[in-house]
């Protein structure tokens, strides 16, 4: 009797998963393993686990530099997308990081209604590409850095990018730390941060 039950969740289990996926292909939404819907990060530049294009690195251009207010680095931010934005979304915070947890970039307390961030945001947070009220920053300026590793294979470092979704904006000054930002957001996720891989800069064209 219990064999008979447990077989008769997994088939159920397996068929709410497909009646999940049925829904989400008619839908355009993307669900998780619980059936919940998913939040998609996307460029158009580069899909994830593609390696990320050297115009946005500072391999492929030149090391960068802290810079004024309003200029824009030898590398460029690239674009991004979002969709699937969970109910009570209020916020985002965009997080770019190594393998080491270095912050390569965060864009933080985007709007709720924002769904993309364009290409090559200038240095500082004046700039009418940034969406009101959002700041950003890296480890060592308020602007994009680029990643810099090498072309080599044994030298490839995987680059993440987080889309955290928030019910309200985040109250952090604009020089928080990475832990500091993460720690403000603790108890105010909306949904599943959305998640992005880019491989750099081995295979990077």
């Amino acid at each position: 009797m219990r064999i008979q039950l447990k077989r008769f969740v997994t088939i159920l289990v397996l068929l709410l998963g497909i009646v999940n996926a049925a829904v989400g292909r008619q839908t355009g939404t993307t669900t998780d393993r619980h059936g919940q819907i998913q939040m998609v990060l996307s460029s158009p530049a580069f899909k994830d686990m593609e390696p990320l294009p050297l115009k946005y690195t500072q391999t492929g251009t030149r090391p960068s530099v802290t810079l004024p207010e309003g200029m824009i680095g030898a590398a460029v931010s690239p674009p991004l997308q979002w969709s699937n934005v969970p109910q009570g979304t209020n916020a985002f915070v965009l997080m770019l990081s190594d393998t080491s947890d270095t912050l390569m970039w965060a864009v933080v307390n985007i709007p709720g209604n924002i769904r993309s961030l364009p290409e090559a945001i200038p240095n500082g947070n004046k700039s009418e590409k940034l969406p009101a009220g959002a700041f950003q920053k890296s480890y060592r300026t308020n602007g994009w850095i680029g990643p810099g590793a090498a072309v080599t294979p044994e030298a490839a470092i995987r680059y993440y990018w987080r889309l955290y979704p928030l019910d309200k904006r985040l109250d952090v000054a604009v020089d928080a730390t990475r832990d500091e930002i993460l720690s403000a957001m603790e108890g105010h996720l909306t949904g599943n941060k959305a998640v992005m891989i880019s491989p750099c800069c081995y295979g990077s064209k």
